[in-house]
């Protein structure tokens, strides 16, 4: 069995290998009798220098002013320890920011003799080398610790280049005494909302920077904690996201003026439109009146000419109409979540005079609910279905509605069995005024064109799968309901 001396003297050894823990004993009066090799790392003080010395000189002057030192050394009276997380001031006046331990000494009757004080710095030198220490500076981000008071306890190197300083010049310091005034106020505010509300919080922040509007960081903040549970701190993560808020602020700028282009386009559209229908009526009302006049009293040539000229102010006023829809589809987009089902039920019921007359049968699936505008979704259902109907076939015309769902998207298919497209004109019938059979068969060109714009702002894609005299099948997309509404403006 080991003796007392035998075990006092290991007792010794063990303390002075402590290098990385400041351990020494003090009185019952306060004064400190010991001195391991860890004070000299921490505090600076040799041995000769500590021992003497009175507990109070390793505290703060706000913390000795607040009776921080009695406070500690009665609570470890009373409960046998008392753990601290504070700052310490060090042998050239410098401070660090130390856990800590005060334990109360008893002798073999339970009578207080004395305390043990063990303490460990808060630092990033004594991480050197570890796989914390790589971690916290091997991020991109920057990573560090303040105190209540707003000090920098703990910093990575990313930390000190963010701040225009260096680590050891930022241990110990205050906000205020490296950032401008102003951004020193706003980050305050937002440390102390953080330790006030005690929980984390996800915030952008503006600091100084070479560039002409700093740098933005989006900086993860969450409170510091002792073993107690009191907030002490609080830990920050930074991330810089300097370019993607000047991406996303030059996307809103651009979204802005392309909404502003299209709020212009309409009420261009609007006044154009109503000052062509004006001359556009004149011309078909005395043209009419010329031809009622003239009735009887013309060759059949010059009544055919009237016939022309009534014909194509018609089809113009059905192509500024066929515009000024196209222009109104680029407008804000009123999402909702649509019944397909009953969007067909009405377009089909609209249409009935125009399916009875032609002959043809229209089919359809159920069909799923989607996020959409309804009323441009409607437009594109009646555009391929009349589109269907005008080029349809000799053979007896059908149309069949259907739909297949993935987990991205709503799949639409507009089938015929009409006279189909050929190949080379698979995309060009997209495009506006495209038209490929004259007058041989009724539209505007604007039709098709329509479908893609309204499809796309939608965040869909429209295309064609067809063969001449083979008939055709319209294909469009639709996102699912939760990524639609990200697309409304694009």
């Amino acid at each position: 069995m080991l003796s007392h001396d035998t075990l006092a003297q290991l007792h010794t050894s063990l303390i002075e290998e402590l290098e990385d823990f400041a351990v020494f004993l003090v009185s019952l009066e306060g004064q400190i009798i010991s001195w391991n090799p860890g004070v000299e790392r921490f505090f600076g003080y040799t041995e000769s220098q500590f021992v003497g010395r009175d507990f109070d000189d390793i505290f703060t002057p706000e913390d000795k002013s607040a009776g921080a030192p009695a406070k500690e050394m009665n609570r470890a009276r009373l409960t046998g320890r008392a753990s601290d997380v504070r700052w310490h001031m060090c042998q050239d006046q410098s401070r660090v920011f130390v856990e800590g331990v005060l334990l109360a000494l008893k002798d073999a009757s339970g009578l207080l003799v004395g305390f043990a004080k063990i303490a460990r710095a808060v630092r990033p030198a004594h991480t050197a080398g570890s796989m914390l220490a790589t971690l916290l500076e091997g991020t991109a981000d920057a990573i560090y610790a303040i105190d209540a008071e707003g000090r920098f306890v703990f910093a990575n190197e990313r930390t000190a280049q963010l701040f225009n300083s260096s680590v050891d010049t930022l241990i110990g310091a205050t906000r205020d005494e490296v950032l401008p005034a102003d951004i020193a106020a706003q980050l305050r505010a937002n440390d102390e909302s953080v330790m006030n509300s005690r929980d984390p919080r996800l915030l952008e922040e503006l600091f100084p920077s070479k560039e002409k509007d700093g740098r933005v960081m989006l900086s993860t903040k969450s409170p510091w904690r002792d073993t107690d549970g009191n907030v002490i701190g609080l830990v920050a993560i930074a991330q810089d996201i300097t370019a993607r808020s000047a991406f996303h602020g030059e996307r809103e700028r651009l979204l802005r003026a392309v909404r502003r282009a299209n709020e212009e386009l309409s009420a261009f559209s609007h006044v154009v439109a109503h000052d062509l229908r004006a001359p556009l009526r004149a011309v078909n009302v005395y043209t009419d009146l010329l031809a009622q006049k003239m009735a009887g009293q013309t060759d059949e040539t010059s009544q055919q000419f009237m016939t022309f000229i009534m014909d194509a102010a018609r089809h113009m006023e059905e192509l500024i109409e066929s515009l000024l829809r196209y222009a109104e589809s680029g407008q804000e987009l009123a999402l909702q979540k649509v019944n397909v089902n009953a969007v067909i039920d009405g377009l089909l019921h609209r249409l009935s005079p125009l399916i009875q007359q032609s002959g043809v049968s229209i089919t359809r699936d159920i069909l799923p609910e989607v996020q959409a505008d309804p009323v441009l979704l409607l437009q594109v259902f009646q555009n391929l279905v009349v589109n269907a109907i005008n080029y349809r076939g000799v053979e007896p015309a059908h149309i069949h509605i259907s739909a297949q769902s993935s987990p991205a998207e709503d799949r639409f298919a507009v089938s015929d069995n009409g006279i189909g497209v050929a190949r080379e004109h698979r995309e060009s019938i997209f495009a506006p005024l495209t038209r490929l059979h004259s007058k041989q068969v009724p539209g505007s060109g604007i039709g098709l064109a329509l479908c893609r714009k309204i499809v796309e702002r939608h965040g869909g894609r429209i295309w064609v799968d067809s063969r001449l005299a083979s008939g055709s099948t319209f294909f469009f997309t639709l996102p699912k309901m939760t990524r639609a509404a990200t697309t409304q403006q694009s």
